[in-house]
């Protein structure tokens, strides 16, 4: 039966696991046994490494900033093109100015991926930054526009900020499947063990029962769809 643990999903090796830890605890001659106390440690880290996201659960909320961000974007770029389109306009040519601005660093940053996006975005508010261009923006009316443009433009680069980083943490932990050998192996050796103890010590025998009707039932039950990630993609 234990040659069958190869087979198992990742969810239900985990679960094996920790039955076995639960039918092992009521039996006072179990206690302090090293293998025991092996199947113990590696099915802790197991789990938590199962249960952890693969990735960090920012996507969301860093594509709604994203599309804030969008939207206030090409709000104050077609802002400018309707003020260069009206003629005698006193500050038609500070329009003209900072559209180049725009156009400069990508009209179309919209389409770009997060990363890209954020470095374009990054040098546009540099840019209207500039005394010269604050100047501008006053003149044609836009300083609120220009302020919702750069509260976007800092939620955004935030958010990217934490996700990369906990992405980063997420992917360093050791995955579930480097895991499973090694509680295979804690399992096997407990198992085994269990079963040459019942051989010479009835005491034994109840939870060898118990052990193996768990085996059991994990080795037949149906293998779990792999669960889904909360996974975000690097374009849009």
């Amino acid at each position: 039966m234990k040659r069958h643990l190869t087979a198992l999903s990742v969810d239900t090796l985990g679960q094996l696991g920790v039955r076995t830890i639960e039918i092992s605890a009521p039996y006072g001659f179990a206690n302090g046994n090293p293998l025991l106390a092996r199947v113990n440690t590696v099915t802790n880290g197991y789990v938590e490494v199962l249960d952890k996201n693969t990735y960090s659960g920012h996507g969301k909320p860093v594509k709604q900033a994203d599309e804030l961000f969008d939207t206030r974007f090409l709000g104050m770029r077609d802002a400018l093109t309707s003020f260069i389109q009206i003629s005698g306009l006193a500050a038609h040519q500070d329009a003209v100015d900072l559209y180049a601005i725009f156009n400069a660093h990508g009209l179309d940053m919209y389409h770009m991926s997060y990363g890209d996006e954020l470095i374009h975005a990054e040098a546009l508010i540099t840019d209207l930054e500039k005394p010269e261009n604050q100047a501008r923006i006053a003149r044609l009316y836009l300083q609120e526009v220009y302020a919702l443009l750069k509260d976007a433009y800092k939620m955004l680069k935030n958010l990217i900020n934490e996700q990369t980083t906990a992405n980063a943490t997420l992917r360093g932990m050791e995955s579930s499947t480097s895991l499973r050998r090694n509680l295979e192996d804690a399992l096997r050796s407990y198992l085994d063990y269990v079963n040459i103890m019942a051989q010479i010590d009835a005491n034994w025998k109840p939870m060898q029962l118990e052990l193996n009707e768990a085996v059991k039932a994990a080795v037949n039950s149906k293998q779990n769809p792999p669960k889904s990630d909360d996974k975000t993609t690097e374009t849009k």
